[in-house]
Order: structure tokens, then sequence, then C-alpha cells
């Protein structure tokens, strides 16, 4: 597991996402593992390139909450689409084919 970085506390969160590189047409599937309002990490069988910008969409946006949260937090739902930098990518082992986990942090507006 990378070193902790981050800058919030992640909730884990199971939705399927999709994920292109910015301005890019090919879309990959992937599963969110977490996310917070800095970043989040997600499953994929392709590995982005470290570094690189990718646009994050969340597919089939829930209706209702099923990060996990404590009904009494504000629960601060991820983000339907987002942009922003590909900070890890590694392969998970024992996953059978090459299944990669992958850090984004999110671009946030100034």
């Amino acid at each position: 597991m990378p070193d902790e970085k981050r800058q919030s506390a992640r909730l884990p969160c199971r939705s399927r996402v999709a994920w292109a590189y910015f301005n890019k047409d090919e879309v990959h599937a992937g599963q969110l593992r977490d996310f917070s309002s800095h970043g989040a990490s997600f499953e994929c069988f392709q590995a982005p390139l470290q570094g690189a910008t990718i646009l994050l969409r969340l597919e089939n946006y829930p209706s209702d909450c099923r990060s996990g949260c404590d009904e009494k937090m504000v629960c601060p739902w991820p983000r339907s689409m987002v942009v922003g930098d590909v900070k890890w990518c590694r392969g998970l082992p024992g996953s059978g084919p090459t299944l990669y986990g992958i850090g984004v942090k999110f671009h946030l507006p100034a």
C-alpha cells in the first residue's frame, strides 16, 4: 500500500466507474474502492500512466447512500464525475488476470 499522504479520510464505496484519459475517447471500466473530497482509489484491469490526467465517472449514480457512512455524520457522497491526476498504480497480487489498484488526486476548484 502506498505511503499515507491523504488530506482527508476516505469512505468505502463499491460503485462501478468508468475512466478515460482527459480528452480521449477510449473508456475503461473499474470499481471504486474508496473516496474523499480530495481523491479516490479504484480497481481496473487497465493500468493508467502515473501522473496522467483522467476523467473518472461514477456509473449508475445511486439514489441512496451506499458509502457505509455513519448516519450521524455528513455523507460527502462521491462525485459523479471528476478530473484528477493518477498518483499511484500498482498490480494487486492474487487477483487472477492482472488487476490494478489506482489512486487519484482530484483537481479541486480554486
